[in-house]
């Protein structure tokens, strides 16, 4: 699966790439994976590189953790994670530098997994919202679009939607930080969130239930969207304009 993501990789490097002449915004997409391995990976970085192309960014796809330098950092507008898991994917003098990123200015997105990452690191916890605690499996419920007017969602058509992935929940409602704007949440009565076979010992019913929300941290933006765990939903026209409003208002550049 990795030889597969790295051809996708070279495949698809040349769609991260304009003319000298057209400004760039550059946007950093790492992809580290310790914990679970998500099939969609090699099709969420292709997914990636298209909507880079298509709106004339600069991106940069990687597992590396030394570019998160203060230098190096300083290169991009905004930093995903993008189906990362585990703990410890950056050393300590990596997490100060992303944290100094973020706090100055920075850009985050974190895409499905990315709170099922850095389950010890403080910070990451208040950058990222709330952590993962569990999922039924895949399932088709409705989404509840709270505001239609976020460059992140303005992709729907609707205030209730009809959407099929797998719908986490988490370890407290970020809903309750004041900070938080909550964007999209799940009516849990439209899936069957009882059908817990995998977390069995784990409460995953949380009656309010936000998916897909966003925050100010210090001078820098902080976007999270728990949608995107199926191979197929990097295909779909809606989930890419949804992705691409994240990353656009994460660099305060909304359209």
């Amino acid at each position: 699966m990795k030889k597969y993501l790295l051809l996708l990789l070279s495949a698809f490097s040349r769609l991260g790439t304009l003319d000298a002449s057209e400004p760039a915004m550059n946007v950093l997409v790492f992809t580290k994976t310790v914990g679970f391995y998500h099939e969609a990976k090699p099709n969420a970085v292709k997914a990636f590189y298209e909507i880079a192309h298509e709106e004339h960014w600069q991106i940069t796809v990687t597992e590396d953790p030394t570019l998160f330098s203060e230098k190096e950092l300083g290169k991009y507008k905004v930093v995903v994670f993008l189906l990362t898991t585990g703990n410890d994917l950056l050393d300590d003098s990596q997490k100060l530098a992303f944290q100094h990123y973020v706090e100055n200015g920075g850009g985050f997105v974190g895409v499905h997994t990315a709170t099922d990452t850095e389950y010890k690191w403080p910070w990451y916890e208040k950058l990222v919202g709330a952590h993962f605690l569990g999922h039924p499996p895949v399932h088709s419920g409705t989404l509840v679009v709270e505001d239609r007017n976020h460059p992140a969602t303005q992709c729907f058509d609707a205030d209730s939607v009809k959407w099929t992935d797998e719908f986490y929940s988490f370890d407290r409602n970020p809903r309750k930080d004041s900070q938080v704007k909550v964007l999209v949440s799940i009516d849990e009565k439209s899936y069957n969130i009882d059908e817990n076979i995998w977390f069995k010992n784990v409460n995953i019913v949380m009656g309010d239930h936000p998916l897909v929300w966003c925050r100010s941290i210090g001078s820098g933006r902080s976007f999270h969207t728990a949608l995107g765990h199926t191979l197929e939903i990097y295909d779909n026209k809606t989930f890419r304009k949804h992705l691409a409003g994240a990353v656009l208002w994460a660099a305060g550049k909304e359209k």
